[in-house]
């Protein structure tokens, strides 16, 4: 598997209820009616969650803010990657979904790379 991991901070402006809202509400429901076209073979999303421990594991003050969320999409192969980022129709859905990511994530604070999973369990 190949996967691309975006983590995310809000727009200014937006607290996180409103971010974690749009993410599900629009963002969201953008993706899985194209899975096909995009070729997706997995997409997953993490958000941050108030907790107890929160403090703890976050070290404020000593590491940067916690992210709002992170985004995972997988393909299966090199090729179904190849088609999400060149294909016509995914380049259409491409664009919609960068057209809305202007409503609610900070580019400048986010980041995102290509990557794959190792797991140990």
């Amino acid at each position: 598997m190949i996967e691309v991991v975006y983590c995310i901070r809000r727009k200014a402006g937006l607290s996180h209820p409103e971010f974690v809202a749009h993410w599900e509400g629009v963002q969201a429901p953008i993706v899985m009616a194209n899975l096909d076209v995009l070729r997706l073979a997995g997409y997953e999303r993490t958000v941050l969650l108030a907790h107890a421990f929160g403090k703890r594991v976050e070290r404020r003050g000593t590491m940067l803010a916690p992210f709002d969320g992170v985004a995972r999409l997988r393909w299966a192969s090199e090729e179904d990657m190849r088609h999400a980022f060149e294909g016509e129709e995914a380049l259409a859905v491409q664009r919609l979904l960068a057209q809305d990511e202007a409503n609610f994530v900070d580019p400048t604070a986010s980041c995102r790379w290509v990557s794959r999973t190792v797991r140990h369990l």
